[in-house]
Protein backbone atom coordinates (compact mmCIF):
# COMPACT_ATOMS: atom_id res chain seq x y z
CA UNK A 1 0.00 0.00 0.00
CA UNK A 2 1.15 3.52 -0.78
CA UNK A 3 1.93 6.02 1.89
CA UNK A 4 4.09 3.70 4.00
CA UNK A 5 1.17 2.04 5.80
CA UNK A 6 1.27 -1.53 6.91
CA UNK A 7 0.02 -3.94 4.27
CA UNK A 8 -1.26 -6.56 6.70
CA UNK A 9 -4.66 -5.10 7.53
CA UNK A 10 -5.52 -3.90 4.01
CA UNK A 11 -4.63 -7.31 2.62
CA UNK A 12 -6.95 -8.93 5.17
CA UNK A 13 -9.73 -6.58 4.14
CA UNK A 14 -9.12 -7.32 0.45
CA UNK A 15 -9.29 -11.04 1.13
CA UNK A 16 -12.90 -10.44 2.14
CA UNK A 17 -13.77 -7.53 -0.16
CA UNK A 18 -13.68 -7.77 -3.98
CA UNK A 19 -10.93 -5.86 -5.76
CA UNK A 20 -11.81 -2.31 -6.76
CA UNK A 21 -12.98 -1.84 -10.38
CA UNK A 22 -10.69 -0.16 -12.81
CA UNK A 23 -12.67 3.07 -12.79
CA UNK A 24 -12.53 5.00 -9.52
CA UNK A 25 -15.55 7.14 -10.36
CA UNK A 26 -17.91 4.19 -10.88
CA UNK A 27 -17.65 2.69 -7.42
CA UNK A 28 -17.83 6.13 -5.83
CA UNK A 29 -21.00 6.92 -7.76
CA UNK A 30 -22.54 3.53 -6.95
CA UNK A 31 -21.56 3.81 -3.30
CA UNK A 32 -23.21 7.19 -2.95
CA UNK A 33 -26.32 6.03 -4.80
CA UNK A 34 -26.93 3.14 -2.41
CA UNK A 35 -25.64 5.06 0.60
CA UNK A 36 -28.16 7.84 0.09
CA UNK A 37 -30.98 6.00 -1.64
CA UNK A 38 -31.71 3.06 0.66
CA UNK A 39 -31.51 4.96 3.98
CA UNK A 40 -33.67 7.72 2.49
CA UNK A 41 -36.18 5.06 1.40
CA UNK A 42 -36.25 3.65 4.93
CA UNK A 43 -36.88 7.14 6.32
CA UNK A 44 -39.64 7.75 3.75
CA UNK A 45 -41.39 4.53 4.76
CA UNK A 46 -41.14 5.53 8.43
CA UNK A 47 -42.59 8.98 7.76
CA UNK A 48 -45.47 7.43 5.78
CA UNK A 49 -46.20 5.02 8.62
CA UNK A 50 -46.51 8.02 10.93
CA UNK A 51 -48.30 10.43 8.60
CA UNK A 52 -50.73 7.92 7.03
CA UNK A 53 -52.91 7.12 10.06
CA UNK A 54 -52.64 10.70 11.33
CA UNK A 55 -53.98 12.20 8.10
CA UNK A 56 -56.64 9.49 7.76
CA UNK A 57 -57.92 10.19 11.27
CA UNK A 58 -57.86 13.96 10.68
CA UNK A 59 -59.78 13.76 7.41
CA UNK A 60 -62.38 11.34 8.79
CA UNK A 61 -62.92 13.49 11.88
CA UNK A 62 -63.84 16.44 9.63
CA UNK A 63 -66.35 14.50 7.53
CA UNK A 64 -69.94 14.54 8.80
CA UNK A 65 -72.60 12.21 7.43
CA UNK A 66 -76.01 13.89 7.63
CA UNK A 67 -79.16 11.76 8.21
CA UNK A 68 -80.12 12.23 4.54
CA UNK A 69 -76.83 10.65 3.44
CA UNK A 70 -75.08 13.89 2.49
CA UNK A 71 -71.45 14.43 3.44
CA UNK A 72 -70.12 17.78 4.64
CA UNK A 73 -66.80 19.03 5.95
CA UNK A 74 -67.32 20.53 9.39
CA UNK A 75 -66.41 20.42 13.06
CA UNK A 76 -69.72 18.76 13.90
CA UNK A 77 -68.07 15.59 15.18
CA UNK A 78 -65.98 17.63 17.62
CA UNK A 79 -68.75 19.91 18.86
CA UNK A 80 -71.16 17.02 19.44
CA UNK A 81 -68.41 15.08 21.20
CA UNK A 82 -67.29 17.86 23.53
CA UNK A 83 -70.86 18.56 24.58
CA UNK A 84 -71.50 14.89 25.39
CA UNK A 85 -71.62 13.99 29.09
CA UNK A 86 -70.12 10.56 28.30
CA UNK A 87 -67.09 12.23 26.73
CA UNK A 88 -66.65 14.57 29.69
CA UNK A 89 -66.85 11.65 32.10
CA UNK A 90 -64.39 9.59 30.02
CA UNK A 91 -61.98 12.50 29.64
CA UNK A 92 -61.97 13.20 33.39
CA UNK A 93 -61.40 9.53 34.26
CA UNK A 94 -58.63 9.28 31.65
CA UNK A 95 -56.95 12.39 33.05
CA UNK A 96 -57.09 10.94 36.56
CA UNK A 97 -55.68 7.58 35.44
CA UNK A 98 -52.91 9.13 33.34
CA UNK A 99 -51.86 11.59 36.03
CA UNK A 100 -51.97 9.01 38.81
CA UNK A 101 -50.01 6.43 36.80
CA UNK A 102 -47.42 9.05 35.83
CA UNK A 103 -46.85 10.24 39.41
CA UNK A 104 -46.56 6.72 40.84
CA UNK A 105 -44.43 5.29 38.02
CA UNK A 106 -42.07 8.31 38.02
CA UNK A 107 -41.62 8.06 41.78
CA UNK A 108 -41.00 4.31 41.64
CA UNK A 109 -38.90 4.46 38.48
CA UNK A 110 -36.50 7.12 39.78
CA UNK A 111 -36.22 5.45 43.18
CA UNK A 112 -35.51 1.99 41.76
CA UNK A 113 -33.02 3.42 39.26
CA UNK A 114 -31.23 5.28 42.06
CA UNK A 115 -31.06 2.13 44.19
CA UNK A 116 -29.50 0.12 41.34
CA UNK A 117 -27.14 2.82 40.05
CA UNK A 118 -26.06 4.88 43.07
CA UNK A 119 -26.44 2.81 46.23
CA UNK A 120 -24.41 -0.05 47.71
CA UNK A 121 -27.44 -2.27 48.23
CA UNK A 122 -26.59 -5.98 47.67
CA UNK A 123 -28.02 -8.02 44.79
CA UNK A 124 -28.26 -5.11 42.36
CA UNK A 125 -27.63 -7.29 39.30
CA UNK A 126 -30.74 -9.32 40.16
CA UNK A 127 -32.80 -6.22 40.80
CA UNK A 128 -31.72 -4.72 37.48
CA UNK A 129 -33.18 -7.73 35.69
CA UNK A 130 -36.28 -7.97 37.87
CA UNK A 131 -37.15 -4.28 37.47
CA UNK A 132 -37.37 -4.73 33.69
CA UNK A 133 -39.61 -7.82 33.56
CA UNK A 134 -42.95 -5.91 33.72
CA UNK A 135 -41.84 -3.98 30.59
CA UNK A 136 -42.11 -7.23 28.62
CA UNK A 137 -45.31 -8.61 30.13
CA UNK A 138 -48.80 -8.02 28.80
CA UNK A 139 -50.70 -5.23 30.59
CA UNK A 140 -53.97 -7.00 29.80
CA UNK A 141 -52.73 -10.24 31.38
CA UNK A 142 -51.44 -8.23 34.33
CA UNK A 143 -54.86 -6.62 34.75
CA UNK A 144 -56.55 -10.03 34.62
CA UNK A 145 -54.09 -11.39 37.17
CA UNK A 146 -54.80 -8.48 39.50
CA UNK A 147 -58.53 -9.03 39.05
CA UNK A 148 -57.95 -12.47 40.59
CA UNK A 149 -55.81 -10.96 43.34
CA UNK A 150 -57.94 -7.94 44.22
CA UNK A 151 -61.54 -8.77 43.31
CA UNK A 152 -63.79 -7.49 46.12
CA UNK A 153 -65.63 -10.81 46.55
CA UNK A 154 -63.25 -13.55 45.45
CA UNK A 155 -59.81 -11.92 45.45
CA UNK A 156 -56.88 -14.00 46.64
CA UNK A 157 -55.60 -11.16 48.83
CA UNK A 158 -59.01 -10.59 50.44
CA UNK A 159 -59.45 -14.30 51.17
CA UNK A 160 -55.90 -14.54 52.55
CA UNK A 161 -56.33 -11.58 54.89
CA UNK A 162 -59.67 -12.90 56.15
CA UNK A 163 -58.52 -16.51 56.62
CA UNK A 164 -55.24 -15.73 58.42
CA UNK A 165 -55.86 -12.35 60.09
CA UNK A 166 -59.62 -12.06 60.25
CA UNK A 167 -59.46 -8.77 58.34
CA UNK A 168 -62.27 -7.90 55.94
CA UNK A 169 -60.46 -5.96 53.23
CA UNK A 170 -63.41 -4.52 51.37
CA UNK A 171 -61.37 -1.46 50.51
CA UNK A 172 -59.20 -3.60 48.19
CA UNK A 173 -61.28 -3.20 45.03
CA UNK A 174 -59.25 -3.56 41.86
CA UNK A 175 -62.29 -2.69 39.71
CA UNK A 176 -61.91 1.05 40.23
CA UNK A 177 -59.89 4.01 39.02
CA UNK A 178 -57.45 3.31 41.83
CA UNK A 179 -57.03 -0.25 40.58
CA UNK A 180 -56.42 0.98 37.03
CA UNK A 181 -53.81 3.46 38.27
CA UNK A 182 -52.08 0.75 40.32
CA UNK A 183 -51.77 -1.72 37.42
CA UNK A 184 -50.75 1.02 34.96
CA UNK A 185 -48.06 2.21 37.36
CA UNK A 186 -46.63 -1.29 37.72
CA UNK A 187 -46.24 -1.70 33.97
CA UNK A 188 -45.00 1.81 33.21
CA UNK A 189 -42.42 2.07 35.99
CA UNK A 190 -39.81 0.32 33.76
CA UNK A 191 -40.27 3.04 31.10
CA UNK A 192 -39.12 5.70 33.56
CA UNK A 193 -36.50 3.37 35.02
CA UNK A 194 -34.91 2.81 31.59
CA UNK A 195 -34.79 6.52 30.81
CA UNK A 196 -33.28 7.77 34.07
CA UNK A 197 -30.83 5.02 35.08
CA UNK A 198 -28.28 5.96 32.41
CA UNK A 199 -28.10 9.67 33.40
CA UNK A 200 -27.82 8.60 37.03
CA UNK A 201 -24.86 6.38 36.19
CA UNK A 202 -23.16 9.10 34.13
CA UNK A 203 -23.80 11.89 36.62
CA UNK A 204 -20.64 13.44 38.07
CA UNK A 205 -20.80 12.90 41.84
CA UNK A 206 -18.87 16.16 42.36
CA UNK A 207 -22.11 18.13 42.12
CA UNK A 208 -23.69 16.19 44.99
CA UNK A 209 -20.43 16.21 46.97
CA UNK A 210 -20.26 19.99 46.70
CA UNK A 211 -23.79 20.29 48.08
CA UNK A 212 -23.02 18.03 51.04
CA UNK A 213 -19.76 19.88 51.80
CA UNK A 214 -21.82 23.03 52.19
CA UNK A 215 -24.11 21.31 54.71
CA UNK A 216 -26.94 20.14 52.47
CA UNK A 217 -28.85 17.11 53.69
CA UNK A 218 -29.39 14.01 51.57
CA UNK A 219 -32.99 14.91 50.71
CA UNK A 220 -32.09 18.55 49.99
CA UNK A 221 -29.36 17.34 47.60
CA UNK A 222 -31.80 15.01 45.86
CA UNK A 223 -34.41 17.74 45.43
CA UNK A 224 -32.11 20.56 44.36
CA UNK A 225 -29.21 18.76 42.60
CA UNK A 226 -30.03 15.22 41.49
CA UNK A 227 -33.61 15.67 40.26
CA UNK A 228 -32.94 18.92 38.33
CA UNK A 229 -30.04 17.22 36.52
CA UNK A 230 -32.33 14.31 35.69
CA UNK A 231 -35.04 16.61 34.35
CA UNK A 232 -34.61 15.89 30.59
CA UNK A 233 -34.83 12.13 31.05
CA UNK A 234 -37.50 12.37 33.75
CA UNK A 235 -39.63 14.76 31.73
CA UNK A 236 -39.34 12.50 28.67
CA UNK A 237 -40.39 9.52 30.73
CA UNK A 238 -43.29 11.38 32.34
CA UNK A 239 -44.56 12.58 28.95
CA UNK A 240 -44.43 9.12 27.40
CA UNK A 241 -46.03 7.51 30.45
CA UNK A 242 -48.85 10.05 30.69
CA UNK A 243 -49.79 9.89 27.01
CA UNK A 244 -49.48 6.13 26.57
CA UNK A 245 -51.02 5.15 29.91
CA UNK A 246 -53.92 7.55 29.41
CA UNK A 247 -54.47 6.02 25.97
CA UNK A 248 -53.89 2.37 26.89
CA UNK A 249 -56.89 0.21 26.12
CA UNK A 250 -55.92 -3.03 27.88
CA UNK A 251 -56.11 -2.15 31.57
CA UNK A 252 -59.20 0.13 31.60
CA UNK A 253 -61.06 -2.41 29.44
CA UNK A 254 -60.29 -5.22 31.90
CA UNK A 255 -60.80 -3.33 35.16
CA UNK A 256 -62.95 -0.24 34.52
CA UNK A 257 -65.27 -0.84 31.57
CA UNK A 258 -66.78 -3.91 33.23
CA UNK A 259 -67.97 -1.65 36.08
CA UNK A 260 -69.30 1.13 33.86
CA UNK A 261 -66.27 3.39 34.36
CA UNK A 262 -65.63 5.15 31.07
CA UNK A 263 -62.23 6.14 29.66
CA UNK A 264 -61.25 7.56 26.28
CA UNK A 265 -59.80 4.28 24.90
CA UNK A 266 -62.85 2.24 25.87
CA UNK A 267 -65.16 4.93 24.47
CA UNK A 268 -63.31 4.80 21.14
CA UNK A 269 -63.75 1.03 21.10
CA UNK A 270 -67.43 1.41 22.00
CA UNK A 271 -67.94 3.94 19.18
CA UNK A 272 -66.78 1.39 16.63
CA UNK A 273 -69.11 -1.38 17.78
CA UNK A 274 -72.36 -1.89 15.90
CA UNK A 275 -73.75 0.57 14.92
CA UNK A 276 -70.33 2.13 14.39
CA UNK A 277 -69.70 5.88 14.42
CA UNK A 278 -66.37 6.50 12.70
CA UNK A 279 -66.74 10.27 12.94
CA UNK A 280 -67.07 10.19 16.72
CA UNK A 281 -64.17 7.73 17.07
CA UNK A 282 -61.98 9.82 14.74
CA UNK A 283 -62.77 12.98 16.73
CA UNK A 284 -61.76 11.13 19.90
CA UNK A 285 -58.55 10.06 18.19
CA UNK A 286 -57.67 13.54 16.96
CA UNK A 287 -58.11 15.03 20.41
CA UNK A 288 -55.71 12.44 21.83
CA UNK A 289 -53.24 12.99 18.97
CA UNK A 290 -53.35 16.76 19.50
CA UNK A 291 -52.67 16.20 23.19
CA UNK A 292 -49.72 13.97 22.29
CA UNK A 293 -48.24 16.50 19.88
CA UNK A 294 -48.87 19.36 22.28
CA UNK A 295 -47.10 17.65 25.17
CA UNK A 296 -44.18 16.68 22.93
CA UNK A 297 -43.75 20.26 21.64
CA UNK A 298 -44.08 21.66 25.17
CA UNK A 299 -41.42 19.27 26.42
CA UNK A 300 -38.99 20.33 23.65
CA UNK A 301 -39.70 24.00 24.29
CA UNK A 302 -39.25 23.60 28.04
CA UNK A 303 -35.88 21.88 27.66
CA UNK A 304 -34.63 24.16 24.89
CA UNK A 305 -31.96 26.60 26.04
CA UNK A 306 -31.52 24.93 29.41
CA UNK A 307 -28.25 23.30 30.39
CA UNK A 308 -28.32 19.88 32.03
CA UNK A 309 -24.67 18.84 32.02
CA UNK A 310 -24.18 15.72 34.11
CA UNK A 311 -20.71 14.65 32.96
CA UNK A 312 -17.61 16.77 33.50
CA UNK A 313 -14.60 16.87 31.21
CA UNK A 314 -12.36 15.26 33.81
CA UNK A 315 -12.24 11.59 34.53
CA UNK A 316 -14.60 10.44 37.21
CA UNK A 317 -16.33 7.43 38.68
CA UNK A 318 -19.94 7.66 39.85
CA UNK A 319 -19.70 7.28 43.62
CA UNK A 320 -21.94 4.76 45.36
CA UNK A 321 -23.65 6.01 48.49
CA UNK A 322 -23.15 3.86 51.56
CA UNK A 323 -26.60 3.35 53.04
CA UNK A 324 -27.29 2.95 56.70
CA UNK A 325 -28.71 -0.35 57.87
CA UNK A 326 -32.22 1.08 57.92
CA UNK A 327 -31.72 2.59 54.45
CA UNK A 328 -30.44 -0.70 53.07
CA UNK A 329 -33.38 -2.61 54.54
CA UNK A 330 -35.79 -0.03 53.12
CA UNK A 331 -34.23 -0.30 49.65
CA UNK A 332 -34.39 -4.10 49.74
CA UNK A 333 -38.02 -4.02 50.89
CA UNK A 334 -38.99 -1.61 48.10
CA UNK A 335 -37.25 -3.72 45.44
CA UNK A 336 -38.80 -6.93 46.77
CA UNK A 337 -42.23 -5.29 46.94
CA UNK A 338 -42.10 -4.01 43.36
CA UNK A 339 -40.87 -7.28 41.87
CA UNK A 340 -43.22 -9.28 44.08
CA UNK A 341 -46.31 -7.21 43.27
CA UNK A 342 -45.43 -6.64 39.62
CA UNK A 343 -44.18 -10.10 38.67
CA UNK A 344 -44.34 -12.83 41.33
CA UNK A 345 -47.87 -12.38 42.70
CA UNK A 346 -49.56 -12.01 39.27
CA UNK A 347 -47.81 -15.16 38.00
CA UNK A 348 -48.84 -17.12 41.10
CA UNK A 349 -52.43 -15.91 40.69
CA UNK A 350 -52.53 -16.98 37.03
CA UNK A 351 -51.16 -20.42 37.88
CA UNK A 352 -53.69 -20.91 40.70
CA UNK A 353 -56.66 -19.95 38.54
CA UNK A 354 -55.46 -21.93 35.52
CA UNK A 355 -55.23 -25.12 37.58
CA UNK A 356 -58.68 -24.72 39.19
CA UNK A 357 -61.84 -26.18 37.69
CA UNK A 358 -63.98 -23.58 39.50
CA UNK A 359 -62.41 -20.43 40.91
CA UNK A 360 -63.66 -19.27 44.31
CA UNK A 361 -60.69 -17.21 45.47
CA UNK A 362 -59.00 -20.14 47.24
CA UNK A 363 -56.67 -22.63 45.58
CA UNK A 364 -57.07 -26.29 46.54
CA UNK A 365 -54.13 -28.43 45.51
CA UNK A 366 -56.19 -31.63 45.83
CA UNK A 367 -58.59 -30.49 43.10
CA UNK A 368 -55.94 -29.09 40.73
CA UNK A 369 -56.52 -30.01 37.09
CA UNK A 370 -54.93 -29.59 33.66
CA UNK A 371 -58.34 -29.48 31.98
CA UNK A 372 -58.16 -25.75 31.26
CA UNK A 373 -54.83 -26.14 29.46
CA UNK A 374 -56.15 -29.12 27.50
CA UNK A 375 -59.11 -27.08 26.34
CA UNK A 376 -57.26 -23.96 25.22
CA UNK A 377 -54.34 -25.83 23.61
CA UNK A 378 -56.06 -28.81 22.00
CA UNK A 379 -59.86 -28.56 22.05
CA UNK A 380 -60.40 -24.89 21.18
CA UNK A 381 -59.35 -24.41 17.56
CA UNK A 382 -59.39 -20.61 17.75
CA UNK A 383 -56.55 -20.70 20.30
CA UNK A 384 -54.25 -22.59 17.92
CA UNK A 385 -55.06 -20.11 15.16
CA UNK A 386 -54.39 -17.19 17.48
CA UNK A 387 -51.03 -18.58 18.64
CA UNK A 388 -49.90 -19.12 15.04
CA UNK A 389 -51.10 -15.63 14.04
CA UNK A 390 -49.32 -14.02 16.98
CA UNK A 391 -46.06 -15.84 16.25
CA UNK A 392 -46.28 -15.00 12.54
CA UNK A 393 -46.96 -11.33 13.22
CA UNK A 394 -44.22 -11.18 15.85
CA UNK A 395 -41.56 -12.81 13.63
CA UNK A 396 -42.40 -10.82 10.49
CA UNK A 397 -43.02 -7.58 12.38
CA UNK A 398 -39.78 -7.80 14.33
CA UNK A 399 -37.82 -8.58 11.15
CA UNK A 400 -39.35 -5.71 9.19
CA UNK A 401 -39.02 -3.31 12.10
CA UNK A 402 -35.33 -4.11 12.59
CA UNK A 403 -34.70 -3.89 8.84
CA UNK A 404 -36.24 -0.43 8.75
CA UNK A 405 -34.34 0.63 11.86
CA UNK A 406 -31.00 -0.23 10.20
CA UNK A 407 -31.69 2.10 7.28
CA UNK A 408 -33.21 4.83 9.45
CA UNK A 409 -30.40 4.68 12.02
CA UNK A 410 -27.83 4.87 9.23
CA UNK A 411 -29.52 8.01 7.90
CA UNK A 412 -29.75 9.61 11.34
CA UNK A 413 -26.13 8.83 12.26
CA UNK A 414 -24.21 8.88 8.97
CA UNK A 415 -25.94 11.28 6.59
CA UNK A 416 -25.14 14.99 6.47
CA UNK A 417 -28.72 16.11 5.92
CA UNK A 418 -29.77 19.21 7.79
CA UNK A 419 -33.19 17.61 8.33
CA UNK A 420 -31.91 14.84 10.58
CA UNK A 421 -33.21 16.49 13.75
CA UNK A 422 -36.67 17.03 12.31
CA UNK A 423 -36.84 13.52 10.86
CA UNK A 424 -35.69 12.03 14.14
CA UNK A 425 -38.49 13.86 15.97
CA UNK A 426 -41.07 12.64 13.42
CA UNK A 427 -39.89 9.04 13.56
CA UNK A 428 -40.08 9.03 17.37
CA UNK A 429 -43.72 10.23 17.47
CA UNK A 430 -45.36 6.76 17.45
CA UNK A 431 -43.79 5.98 20.84
CA UNK A 432 -46.20 8.45 22.43
CA UNK A 433 -49.28 7.46 20.40
CA UNK A 434 -51.61 4.94 22.08
CA UNK A 435 -52.03 1.70 20.17
CA UNK A 436 -55.81 2.02 19.86
CA UNK A 437 -55.42 5.49 18.26
CA UNK A 438 -52.91 4.16 15.74
CA UNK A 439 -55.15 1.16 15.11
CA UNK A 440 -58.05 3.53 14.48
CA UNK A 441 -56.02 5.42 11.88
CA UNK A 442 -55.09 2.25 10.02
CA UNK A 443 -58.68 0.99 10.27
CA UNK A 444 -59.87 4.18 8.55
CA UNK A 445 -57.16 3.75 5.90
CA UNK A 446 -57.96 0.08 5.27
CA UNK A 447 -61.76 0.24 5.12
CA UNK A 448 -62.98 -0.59 1.60
CA UNK A 449 -59.52 -1.77 0.55
CA UNK A 450 -58.13 -5.32 0.13
CA UNK A 451 -56.12 -4.79 3.34
CA UNK A 452 -59.27 -4.63 5.48
CA UNK A 453 -59.63 -7.56 7.92
CA UNK A 454 -56.26 -9.07 6.99
CA UNK A 455 -53.14 -9.92 8.94
CA UNK A 456 -51.25 -7.50 6.68
CA UNK A 457 -52.91 -4.38 8.07
CA UNK A 458 -52.29 -5.63 11.64
CA UNK A 459 -48.64 -6.20 10.73
CA UNK A 460 -48.33 -2.68 9.31
CA UNK A 461 -49.91 -1.20 12.45
CA UNK A 462 -47.52 -3.14 14.68
CA UNK A 463 -44.45 -1.97 12.78
CA UNK A 464 -45.72 1.63 12.63
CA UNK A 465 -46.28 1.74 16.38
CA UNK A 466 -43.03 0.23 17.61
CA UNK A 467 -40.27 0.69 15.02
CA UNK A 468 -38.97 3.76 16.96
CA UNK A 469 -37.95 1.42 19.81
CA UNK A 470 -35.73 -0.49 17.39
CA UNK A 471 -34.28 2.79 16.08
CA UNK A 472 -33.22 3.78 19.60
CA UNK A 473 -31.52 0.44 20.23
CA UNK A 474 -29.71 0.33 16.87
CA UNK A 475 -28.79 4.03 16.87
CA UNK A 476 -27.10 3.65 20.25
CA UNK A 477 -24.79 1.05 18.73
CA UNK A 478 -24.28 3.12 15.56
CA UNK A 479 -23.05 6.03 17.68
CA UNK A 480 -20.40 3.79 19.22
CA UNK A 481 -18.96 2.75 15.82
CA UNK A 482 -16.20 4.84 14.28
CA UNK A 483 -17.04 5.86 10.67
CA UNK A 484 -13.42 5.12 9.77
CA UNK A 485 -14.34 1.42 9.67
CA UNK A 486 -16.67 2.07 6.74
CA UNK A 487 -14.20 4.41 5.09
CA UNK A 488 -11.54 1.69 5.22
CA UNK A 489 -13.85 -0.77 3.50
CA UNK A 490 -14.69 1.81 0.87
CA UNK A 491 -10.98 2.48 0.29
CA UNK A 492 -10.56 -1.24 -0.41
CA UNK A 493 -13.17 -1.00 -3.18
CA UNK A 494 -16.17 -2.38 -1.30
CA UNK A 495 -19.63 -1.29 -2.39
CA UNK A 496 -22.10 0.13 0.10
CA UNK A 497 -23.95 -3.18 0.30
CA UNK A 498 -20.68 -5.04 0.91
CA UNK A 499 -19.71 -2.54 3.60
CA UNK A 500 -23.04 -3.07 5.32
CA UNK A 501 -22.80 -6.86 5.03
CA UNK A 502 -19.18 -7.41 6.03
CA UNK A 503 -18.46 -4.46 8.33
CA UNK A 504 -21.49 -2.79 9.90
CA UNK A 505 -23.99 -5.65 10.29
CA UNK A 506 -21.55 -7.96 12.15
CA UNK A 507 -20.71 -5.11 14.52
CA UNK A 508 -24.39 -4.24 14.94
CA UNK A 509 -25.43 -7.86 15.51
CA UNK A 510 -25.86 -7.62 19.31
CA UNK A 511 -28.06 -4.51 19.02
CA UNK A 512 -30.04 -6.02 16.13
CA UNK A 513 -30.66 -9.19 18.12
CA UNK A 514 -31.79 -7.22 21.15
CA UNK A 515 -34.08 -5.01 19.04
CA UNK A 516 -35.57 -8.04 17.27
CA UNK A 517 -36.32 -9.86 20.51
CA UNK A 518 -37.76 -6.72 22.09
CA UNK A 519 -40.16 -6.19 19.16
CA UNK A 520 -41.06 -9.89 19.15
CA UNK A 521 -42.07 -9.71 22.81
CA UNK A 522 -44.12 -6.56 22.32
CA UNK A 523 -45.93 -7.91 19.24
CA UNK A 524 -46.88 -11.16 20.98
CA UNK A 525 -48.61 -9.21 23.77
CA UNK A 526 -50.09 -6.31 21.72
CA UNK A 527 -53.84 -5.68 22.06
CA UNK A 528 -54.56 -1.98 21.53
CA UNK A 529 -53.71 -1.93 17.82
CA UNK A 530 -55.25 -5.35 17.21
CA UNK A 531 -58.63 -4.94 18.86
CA UNK A 532 -59.91 -2.64 16.08
CA UNK A 533 -58.25 -4.42 13.14
CA UNK A 534 -58.82 -8.13 13.65
CA UNK A 535 -61.50 -10.19 11.92
CA UNK A 536 -62.48 -13.84 11.85
CA UNK A 537 -59.33 -15.81 11.14
CA UNK A 538 -56.91 -13.02 12.13
CA UNK A 539 -57.33 -13.22 15.90
CA UNK A 540 -54.24 -13.03 18.09
CA UNK A 541 -53.59 -14.40 21.57
CA UNK A 542 -54.57 -11.10 23.21
CA UNK A 543 -57.84 -10.92 21.25
CA UNK A 544 -58.76 -14.49 22.21
CA UNK A 545 -58.00 -13.67 25.85
CA UNK A 546 -60.61 -10.91 25.67
CA UNK A 547 -63.14 -13.33 24.18
CA UNK A 548 -62.46 -16.05 26.71
CA UNK A 549 -62.90 -13.53 29.53
CA UNK A 550 -66.64 -13.71 28.93
CA UNK A 551 -66.69 -17.50 29.36
CA UNK A 552 -64.38 -18.93 32.01
CA UNK A 553 -61.66 -17.61 34.32
CA UNK A 554 -59.69 -20.84 34.02
CA UNK A 555 -59.52 -20.64 30.23
CA UNK A 556 -58.28 -17.05 30.38
CA UNK A 557 -55.63 -17.85 32.99
CA UNK A 558 -54.41 -20.91 31.05
CA UNK A 559 -53.96 -19.02 27.78
CA UNK A 560 -52.40 -16.14 29.71
CA UNK A 561 -49.82 -18.55 31.13
CA UNK A 562 -49.06 -19.80 27.61
CA UNK A 563 -48.50 -16.22 26.45
CA UNK A 564 -46.45 -15.54 29.57
CA UNK A 565 -44.15 -18.48 28.80
CA UNK A 566 -43.53 -17.11 25.28
CA UNK A 567 -42.79 -13.63 26.64
CA UNK A 568 -40.47 -14.81 29.41
CA UNK A 569 -38.61 -17.11 27.02
CA UNK A 570 -37.99 -14.21 24.65
CA UNK A 571 -36.95 -12.03 27.59
CA UNK A 572 -34.47 -14.72 28.69
CA UNK A 573 -33.02 -14.81 25.17
CA UNK A 574 -32.73 -11.03 25.24
CA UNK A 575 -30.77 -11.21 28.47
CA UNK A 576 -28.58 -13.91 26.93
CA UNK A 577 -27.51 -11.45 24.21
CA UNK A 578 -25.93 -9.38 27.02
CA UNK A 579 -27.07 -6.21 25.30
CA UNK A 580 -28.59 -3.85 27.83
CA UNK A 581 -31.68 -1.81 27.05
CA UNK A 582 -30.14 0.91 29.18
CA UNK A 583 -28.32 3.35 26.91
CA UNK A 584 -25.10 4.19 28.73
Amino acid sequence: MAGGHSVTEPMDAESVMPHAPASADAPRHGFRLWERGLPALGVAVGVLLVAGPFLATLIRSLLYWAPDGGVTVSLRNFTSLIGDARFQDAALNTLICGTGATVVSCTLGVTLAWIVSRSDVPGKSWFEVGNLIPFFLSPYVGAEAWSYLGSPNSGILQKFLYDYFGVTAGFLNIFSLGGVIWVLAIFYTPYVYLLVISPLRRMDAAYEDAARVHGASFWYTVRHITLPLLMPALLSGATVVFVTSAGLFDVPFALAATRGIRTVPTEIYSSLQYPSDFGRAAAFGMLVLCLTLGLTLWQRHYLAGRRYETVSGKGYRPRLLRLSRAGRIGALVLEAAYIGLGVVLPIIALLMVSLSSIWTGRFKLASATWANYKYVLFDYELTRTAILNSLLLAVLGATIGVGLSILQSYFLNRSRSGLRGTIDAILMLPIGIPGIILGLGFLILAVRTPLYSTLTIILIAYVAHYFPLAIRTVSAMFMALNPELEQSARACGASWMQTMRYVLLPLLKPALTAAWLMLFVIFVRELGSTILLYAQGTETISVVLVGLGERNFGFVASLAVVQLVLLLAAFALLRATRVSLVQD
